[in-house]
């Protein structure tokens, strides 16, 4: 599962918006906001990777740990 607070937490390190962010990954904001708050919580791997791309770390990083 995706870890949307790490998301923001990663986002907000950088000083960037959902928007940036939905312009560096393809993905839209509303979406982007949606794993944030965890309402999604299994994107396609192609959306992790663009987002792990965007934000300079690995995809594992975004993953939640059991």
């Amino acid at each position: 599962m995706l870890n949307g607070i790490k998301i923001r937490e990663l986002r907000n390190s950088k000083g960037y918006t959902t928007l940036d962010l939905s312009k560096f990954t393809k993905i839209s904001k509303s979406y982007l906001e949606e794993l944030e708050r965890g309402d999604k919580k299994n994107p396609s791997f192609s959306k992790v990777v663009y987002i792990a791309d965007a934000l300079g770390v690995k995809v594992d990083d975004l993953i939640l740990k059991a």
